[in-house]
């Protein structure tokens, strides 16, 4: 009796390098690969399996290996004979940090220009990781540009480098956010600086003369616009001598935000009113001024810049300022059309203005 054809086994490996070498063939990479992570997310195999598939592509001589840059692919190398068309349907989304760990307003507006994207037909891909805050632009977009050509780029929370970079690369970018104050790129995003200069100025209506304002990190250019707006609000106050405070903490150490509270709890003149920039750090001033005996609104007033699902558990109530994020996610979607049929104007900035919504945390000062 002859023994039975035994069924051919394909090893994960194999298919990954299979997979890559269509995805070369349609041209979603032309020059670089991606990094060996990015890979892992892309086919979800792990990193063992995405290694194992390069190197067999690498003895084919699909690609080979270039020390502290990647992967490169021989064969368009070899076959270009001129430059490749960037896909028209392709855009590709830079965030410094894991989308999951992003506060959930952001997360809403990438859910809705998602939609947009799919009703138009266009594929966003999402690129994030600390190495896009961390790394020199210099050296590393030029690798990634290459590897993920794309329709058009969109810069998530993007440094004052990053920003710079796109600016001089020519690349079609819109950014989602503030622009730095000397550049001239396109956004769509929030009137932070409008919010916190509306905010500053109501607490100086209701008779508060020592404001401090929370800031998150002033080297963005968000926070740099709300620093502004403040401290216009007071340039225009008009009466006796108000003072504006600057807490700054960039990080998510709520231990070290409660010892510069501390510090300015302790002056001769603390403040009667805080204005803060993100709702994490709301929560932590908020809880501190009540285990310091400060009651709110009758001791001190709060407003913060943002709105996040948890605010409506504190009491009082918060107050803070709410933007349409459908509105933010149109407008920015609007940009990125006009930057892929290049009809973007340099400098476009579309940033909505959020309304204030009243809580119970705003008082005037205590006499």
């Amino acid at each position: 009796m002859q023994s039975p054809v035994q069924p051919l086994r394909v090893l994960l490996a194999d298919q990954v390098a299979q997979a890559i070498e269509r995805e070369i063939l349609a041209q979603r990479w032309r020059e670089w690969l991606p990094g060996e992570r990015n890979l892992q997310k892309v086919f979800n195999v792990s990193r063992q399996t995405v290694r194992a598939a390069l190197a067999r592509l690498v003895a084919r001589r699909t690609l080979e290996v270039e020390p502290f840059q990647g992967y490169r692919i021989l064969r368009l190398r070899r076959a270009k004979s001129g430059a490749r068309p960037v896909p028209p349907r392709e855009l590709g989304l830079i965030c410094p940090e894991p989308v999951y760990r992003m506060p959930s307003r952001f997360i809403h507006v990438l859910d809705l220009f998602r939609s947009h994207c799919a009703e138009s037909g266009l594929n966003l891909e999402v690129l994030d990781g600390h190495q896009f805050k961390r790394t020199d632009p210099g050296r590393l977009m030029p690798r990634v540009v290459r590897s993920h050509p794309k329709a058009c780029w969109i810069l998530v929370m993007a440094n004052r480098r990053m920003q710079e970079w796109f600016e001089k690369s020519g690349q079609p970018v819109v950014v989602y956010g503030n622009v730095y104050a000397d550049l001239s790129l396109t956004s769509a995003g929030i009137d932070y600086h409008a919010s916190i200069r509306h905010a500053a100025s109501l607490l100086l209506a209701k008779g508060h003369r020592r404001i401090a304002f929370v800031a998150y990190d002033l080297s963005r250019a968000g926070e740099g616009d709300s620093w502004r707006g403040f401290q216009e609000a007071f340039a225009s106050h008009r009466g006796d001598t108000a003072v504006p405070v600057l807490l700054e903490r960039p990080d998510a150490d709520a231990d070290a935000l409660c010892r510069q509270l501390d510090g300015v709890l302790r002056s001769p003149q603390r403040p009667t009113a805080f204005v803060v920039s993100h709702p994490h750090h709301y929560a932590a001033v908020a809880t501190h001024l009540v285990s310091r005996g400060l009651r709110i609104p009758a001791d001190v007033s709060l407003i913060c810049r943002s709105e996040d699902p948890f605010m409506q558990f504190l009491r009082p109530t918060p107050a803070f300022y709410r933007a349409n994020l459908e509105v933010v996610a149109r407008l920015l979607f609007e940009r990125v059309r006009h930057a892929i049929d290049g009809t973007a104007k340099p400098g476009d900035q579309r940033l909505l203005v959020p309304e204030l919504v009243p809580g119970g945390s705003v008082a005037p000062p205590p006499k």
